[in-house]
């Protein structure tokens, strides 16, 4: 676990760094808020049941899930590969890569494990994470609570297909 300025959490990173490369292979539909669904009725200017009806699939008055086209994010933008909310977008969009998981009895910021399988962001490296995440952290928390750990096996699997990656370039 590394050391961290943000007490409150521990840090795994596995030896595995992260830069987003806006692909938008992980703009698929996230988990909101209603907060988030608030800060996107804002943006929108339209009212806050008018969001939910047009561009929620479900919300049970807490959280819910944005709606899909094609498996993509309904803000999600095909040609420009942006989103089209991103100055709002909801916060397990500015969370990811990573995750608050429970990990030998302590809150720690990791990976998520979709995008241990899956981001071509990730590399194989040291690196920290910015103070940001932290906050954003905080607030999953809070709305959002932790997640199962992850099985050590998924970083090595993560670092395996990373070098295979690396030798394709």
């Amino acid at each position: 676990m590394k050391n961290n300025k943000n007490k409150k959490f521990s840090v795994y990173l596995g030896g595995i760094a992260f830069h987003c490369i806006k692909c938008g292979f992980c703009c698929d539909a996230p988990t909101v808020t209603k907060k988030d669904l608030g800060r996107i009725a804002g943006y929108l200017k339209i009212p806050l049941n008018e969001v939910i009806k047009r561009y929620v699939k479900f919300f049970n008055g807490y959280i819910g899930e944005l709606k899909e086209i094609k498996g993509k994010c309904i803000f999600f933008d095909n040609k420009t590969r942006k989103c089209k909310i991103y100055k709002v977008r909801p916060l397990i969009c500015r969370f990811r890569p990573y995750s608050i998981q429970l990990r030998d009895g302590k809150l720690t910021l990791t990976y998520d494990i979709w995008f241990l399988r899956h981001c071509k962001g990730l590399y194989i490296g040291e690196g920290d994470i910015e103070e940001k995440y932290f906050k954003y952290a905080e607030l999953v928390l809070k709305y959002l609570g932790f997640e199962k750990d992850i099985d050590e096996k998924e970083f090595k699997n993560a670092k395996e297909r990373l070098f295979k990656d690396s030798l394709k370039y």
